[in-house]
């Protein structure tokens, strides 16, 4: 398998310039407008909430770290990066699902990692606005717009408005006709 030298930004509308800086101290902040923090450092930085004004904020959840640490200052995270540590590790699926359906989240929602084209459908579905792609056979076919999907889904699309599949909330097999 083929890596880009650095990983690319993949949205609906085409390939996007990553704003955020991933940032390790509270020191590397400083002079960024905007970041990407690890959750251990949001939390941190959550309680001090005059030290992050005027900054875009973002935040990494691994794919083993639960979403409480965010819940409290959710509105004020501008992206939220979740991480698939392998192909076969579907957790941040679940997590994307939740924060658009459960916890009402609107900013953008980025899958980094082992992101493959298999999973491209599903993580839109799920609530992912984009993806942070290294694989060049991946990126090759996002770019050439080649998204296989049947269109039939065992599972609704989650928050149900989000993303272009706007009004189609529920199954799929409930909108066909004659069944």
């Amino acid at each position: 398998m083929t890596d880009v030298a650095l990983p690319v930004v993949w949205s609906r509308r085409g390939l996007t310039e990553d704003e955020f800086v991933a940032v390790e101290t509270l020191e590397e902040i400083a002079g960024h407008t905007a970041v990407l923090l690890s959750l251990t450092l949001w939390a941190e930085l959550n309680t001090q909430p005059n030290r992050l004004r005027n900054i875009r904020i973002g935040v990494r959840v691994e794919a083993g770290e639960t979403l409480d640490a965010l819940l409290a200052g959710l509105d004020r995270i501008d992206v939220l990066v979740l991480d698939f540590p392998a192909f076969n590790d579907g957790r941040s699926f679940s997590k994307a699902a939740r924060l658009r359906s459960h916890y009402g989240f609107a900013g953008e929602i980025r899958a980094s990692g082992a992101v493959h084209i298999d999973q491209v459908s599903a993580m839109l579905r799920s609530g992912f606005d984009t993806l942070q792609v290294k694989d060049a056979r991946t990126l090759q076919r996002l770019l050439t717009g080649e998204l296989h999907d049947s269109g039939l889904y065992y599972q609704p699309v989650a928050g149900g408005i989000h993303g272009a599949e706007q009004g189609l909330a529920g199954y799929s097999w409930r909108r066909r006709q004659g069944l």
